[in-house]
C-alpha cells in the first residue's frame, strides 16, 4: 500500500480536540481564506490604459434668455449726489435721463410710423372690405323685410 513515511502521521482525535490545535487550524483556514478573498479582488479589478484614450471636456453650451420684464433702473456710472449735496452732478443726471427718455420715445415712435405708399395701401384696402360689407348688409336688409325673423332663444355652440 503506502508508504506510512510519506503520508505522515494523523494528529488523534483528542490532540486535534485540544485548543492550541484548533487555534492553529483557524489560523491555516483564515490564512487561505484571504488568500482566496485577495484573489478574488485582483481578478475582479479593472485597470483602464488612459494613456491611448484622450478625453475630451465636454462642450458646455450655456443659453440666455432675456428678461421679460425690463429693468426699471439703469446703473449709471459716475458721480452720485447724495440728498442734493451736489446740485451740479444732480443736474447732470437729470439731463441724462431726459436724453435717455427722448431717446428711447422717438426710436418708439419711428418703429410705429408708417410710410405714406403703406397708409395709402391699408386705406384702400379698409375701403374695399367696408363697401362690401356694406353690400351685404344691403342685401340681408332687403331680405329680412319680407320674411319675419323667428326669434330663437339660446343655440348651443358647435
Amino acid at each position: 500500500m503506502s508508504d506510512p513515511k510519506k503520508d505522515g502521521k494523523k494528529a488523534s482525535s483528542r490532540l486535534l480536540g485540544m485548543k492550541f490545535m484548533q487555534r492553529s487550524m483557524e489560523k491555516e483556514m483564515q490564512e487561505q481564506l484571504e488568500k482566496e478573498r485577495k484573489r478574488v479582488i485582483s481578478e475582479a479589478e479593472w485597470v483602464l490604459d488612459t494613456k491611448e484614450i484622450k478625453a475630451e471636456k465636454p462642450k458646455i453650451q450655456i443659453e440666455y434668455q432675456p428678461s421679460f420684464l425690463p429693468f426699471a433702473v439703469d446703473t449709471t456710472a459716475g458721480r452720485r449726489s447724495f440728498n442734493s449735496f451736489n446740485k451740479s452732478v444732480e443736474a447732470k443726471v437729470d439731463e441724462d435721463a431726459k436724453s435717455q427718455r427722448l431717446a428711447r420715445e422717438e426710436k418708439i415712435e419711428n418703429a410705429n410710423k408708417l410710410s405714406d405708399k403703406e397708409f395709402g395701401e391699408q386705406m384702400q384696402t379698409i375701403r374695399s372690405v367696408s363697401k362690401k360689407s356694406k353690400k351685404r348688409k344691403s342685401d340681408k336688409d332687403g331680405d329680412a323685410s319680407t320674411k319675419k325673423s323667428k326669434v330663437i332663444g339660446f343655440m348651443k355652440p358647435e
